[in-house]
């Protein structure tokens, strides 16, 4: 199935751009539509932060600063918008619904075919995490998360990991509309406990699609697969990584590291994920 419609989760900050720029990527492969989102937000959701025993004037005085922040956040995500929209050369439109950002992705982007979100980077990655963990665990749609510099190149070969899980298939399935006429397609194998026999049903299964592939081995315990991955899809020139997310626990990853983790912190290519 192609990507037809694509919906990018606007925060008013920087990185919005590399987001907006790699989802008009996608949509000139696929002749798609763009939906840039941004929420309104309430600044009354910055009130259980503050506690129990705040007095009635420190309540006022978040909610203010609150409002302050929603209303800068807002015009930095128009002028974003507008600005890559003037260039972008692809049908696209600025949707701003009330509610706040997490409701807002869960319901519109079940109504989507991906989501394109930036790389969380580290002044933002709170924020970042949260509307990637939503997009990805709460709409049923793959994510499509953005490098943070450089060009989206999908004529380049695209590499997909593969560990043998429920998660790891269902990126596949995802991946396969861009593989369609891809050059080179490379599945990285990664794991200790990933059965060597599994080669053979991924090269049949490609097969069917239409689709060669070469296979390229990581003999490291699965969670830890992380660098070896992004090491081989720069080592083969790659534009694009597919890939399963959080195929062990999120506490897990959170507590040991794991590939997830990794990816979203150092990947330097569009990674596309499922779940």
């Amino acid at each position: 199935m192609p990507y037809k419609h694509l919906l990018v989760p606007l925060a008013g900050t920087a990185s919005d751009l590399r987001a907006l720029e790699c989802a008009a990527a996608v949509a000139r492969k696929f002749a798609g539509h763009v939906d840039a989102l941004h929420a309104a937000g309430d600044p009354r959701d910055a009130i259980p932060f503050v506690g129990e025993g705040a007095s009635g004037a420190l309540v006022e005085q978040i909610v203010v600063a609150a409002e302050k922040d929603l209303a800068r956040r807002s015009a930095a995500s128009r002028e974003h918008f507008e600005s890559w929209a003037k260039a972008a050369g692809v049908s696209s439109a600025l949707v701003e619904p009330a509610g706040s950002e997490e409701d807002s992705i869960m319901h519109n982007g079940r109504f989507s075919d991906l989501i394109v979100l930036p790389r969380p980077i580290e002044d933002e990655a709170i924020a970042s995490t949260v509307a990637f963990e939503t997009a990805l665990l709460e709409t049923g749609r793959p994510v499509l998360i953005a490098p943070p510099a450089g060009p989206t190149d999908l004529s380049k070969p695209i590499a997909f990991a593969w560990n043998g899980s429920r998660e790891a298939a269902r990126a596949l399935g995802a991946g396969l509309p861009f593989m369609a006429g891809a050059a080179k397609i490379i599945a990285i194998v990664a794991g200790k406990n990933v059965a060597e026999n599994d080669a053979k049903p991924l090269e049949a299964y490609m097969a069917r699609q239409g689709l060669k592939i070469e296979i390229a081995r990581a003999d490291v315990p699965t969670i830890q697969a992380g660098p070896h991955v992004l090491a081989e899809a720069r080592r083969q020139g790659c534009g694009l990584l597919v890939m399963g997310a959080y195929t062990h626990s999120r506490l897990r990853q959170l507590v040991f590291g794991g590939v997830t983790r990794h990816i979203l912190q150092h990947a330097d290519l569009p990674v596309l994920m499922a779940h």
